[in-house]
């Protein structure tokens, strides 16, 4: 199937014929008419000139549709032969005996050659020229030389559409290869992206027990463990029968206030509950920039709860141009960001790098003893 270099070169291709028809008609219309003398024959040649302009019309408007035909190209071929074999009868005698051939046919003639070698495949476009030049001297008297002219006139015209439709097709080939590459790419990318929206779902969830296992915060013996513990595992079980489920709705719009308002009313299993000051307007965004900003104060308010030392916080949410600003603040006994170690993930992917996959962006601004402001905003 052509591609879309192919089929560009063969609308424009279509185009020029048929200007060059409905110019060359024309022009050997007044050329016929203006010069008439003997032996042409008046009827021959008020018939040819009438029966041109007819077929040059029909042929230009045909031409300028969205998909010509190439049987288009071969009618015009039939006409032009038609017309070189009457030559004899639509000439004067000094056009007919001039050597190289300069007459209004002439003209008909070599516009035919070129249409056939854009409009017709190989070989039929060159058995067309080869044609129209039999033709020519059949109809002609004497021994012309305007033939081998023409038959010359085809190579070229064949050699030059040959150089454009290999270049079509060569950029074909490089556009599919682009299209292909960039394909994987976005393939790479969304595997990606779902490697690290599961990487970052894990340590809210199952990780984060087993840091609080590890550090003594949930015993074995607690009540809340089993409770996390089966939370947990359902987690795990969503993410193995729906991996790509997230991609699907990640474009719909969604309540932000809603998206919000369940994620402090959540109980956090195993920590102390918050007293938390809610104030986020009605607001709908894309499903997927509310699953980040949720999210990312979710784990926001899950290090307040953890680390603070306080039982409140405050989440704000304002229209920011056709974006929002989503604010997380505690006045808790805060910390130093740049001490925060490296195999630390929460801020730095369950906050920063869930506003980075949307194209938003995350600040933390917080010293030791002054609380703590965590700022996430995103803008289309």
């Amino acid at each position: 199937m052509p591609g879309p270099a192919q089929l560009q070169l063969r609308r424009k291709s279509a185009r020029l014929s048929a200007v060059l028809r409905a110019v060359s008609a024309v022009g050997a219309s007044v050329v016929a008419v203006v010069g008439f003398a003997p032996p042409a024959r008046s009827a021959w040649v008020a018939v040819a000139v009438v029966g041109l302009l007819v077929w040059s019309g029909l042929f230009t408007v045909l031409m300028f549709r969205p998909e010509p035909r190439p049987w288009l190209c071969a009618g015009d071929t039939a006409v032009v032969v038609a017309l070189c074999l009457a030559h004899g009868n639509l000439a004067p005698a000094e056009v007919l005996g001039a050597s190289a051939g300069s007459g209004w046919i002439d003209v008909v003639a070599g516009t035919g050659i070129f249409i056939a070698q854009f409009g017709l495949r190989q070989p039929l476009a060159i058995s067309a020229a080869i044609a129209i030049a039999v033709a020519y001297a059949v109809g002609t008297p004497g021994i012309p030389d305007a033939p081998v002219i023409m038959v010359l006139q085809g190579l070229l015209a064949a050699a030059l559409v040959a150089l454009l439709r290999h270049g079509a097709r060569r950029a074909d080939l490089a556009l599919s290869e682009e299209a292909s590459a960039r394909a994987s790419a976005a393939a790479r990318s969304a595997a990606r992206s779902d490697e690290l929206d599961q990487q970052r779902l894990l340590h809210d969830t199952v990780l984060a027990t087993l840091t609080m296992v590890g550090t003594g915060s949930i015993t074995r013996d607690s009540a809340a463990l089993p409770e996390r513990a089966a939370a947990d595992l359902a987690v795990i079980e969503d993410l193995r029968a729906h991996p790509g489920a997230a991609r699907d709705v990640a474009h719909e719009p969604a309540p932000l206030d809603v998206a919000l308002r369940t994620v402090v009313l959540t109980h956090r299993v195993g920590l102390p509950s918050l007293d938390v000051e809610f104030d986020v307007p009605p607001l709908d965004l894309p499903h997927e920039v509310v699953v980040a900003l949720s999210q990312g104060v979710a784990e926001a308010l899950t290090n307040v709860a953890r680390h603070a030392n306080t039982r409140t916080a405050r989440v704000t949410a304002r229209r920011a141009g056709e974006g929002v600003t989503v604010e997380v603040r505690d006045s808790g006994s805060g910390f130093d960001p740049m001490a925060v170690p490296s195999h630390r993930r929460g801020l730095r992917e369950s906050v920063h790098g869930r506003m980075r996959a949307v194209g938003g962006s995350a600040l933390a601004d917080s010293s030791p003893g002054a609380g703590t402001r965590v700022v996430l905003r995103w803008e289309p």
